[in-house]
């Protein structure tokens, strides 16, 4: 007859990963599936400056800033491009990413659309090492920074 105590225990751990997600997910630092930019959705949210946005990491928000440096990384796990706002790397208070999978919903390419552009973003605000940043999948998770009245 086998032993109830190993399978116990495997149920255990799945429960308990299970849980972590879910408050990981509802906390924001697991990002859940891609938020598209309706600017009706994010009434009760707040619109941040990237200056602010380090105040508000696990929320829900739309940061505005002017993408003052962007950087494919071809070489880095993911192929993540990098715009940068208000300030460059590695003194920009805030970054919006996008995931080398998500890149051919962008044309022209996020690096060149959007350089030298006042934008607003959508989205969770996780952090990554001290600096937070929305992690956008599609070009609708963004609009012009003067549609919103933020940025420059």
């Amino acid at each position: 007859m086998a032993r109830k105590g190993p399978r116990r225990l495997v149920l255990a751990v799945i429960a308990l990963l299970v849980v972590l997600a879910f408050l990981g997910r509802r906390t924001g630092m697991i990002p859940g599936p891609a938020e598209a930019f309706d600017p009706s959705d994010y009434r009760d949210v707040p619109v941040l400056s990237s200056q602010e946005a380090d105040r508000h990491v696990g929320a829900r928000a739309v940061v505005c800033g002017e993408v003052v440096n962007a950087v494919l990384a071809s070489g880095t796990r993911g192929q993540p491009t990098f715009l940068n706002l208000d300030r460059a790397y590695p003194e920009q208070p805030f970054d919006l990413v996008v995931w080398g999978r998500h890149r051919d919903a962008f044309q022209p390419p996020p690096e060149r659309a959007y350089l030298g552009e006042s934008v607003c973003a959508a989205g969770r605000i996780p952090e990554h090492q001290g600096v937070p940043r929305i992690e956008v999948t599609t070009p609708e998770q963004m609009r012009p920074a003067s549609e919103l009245g933020g940025g420059g």
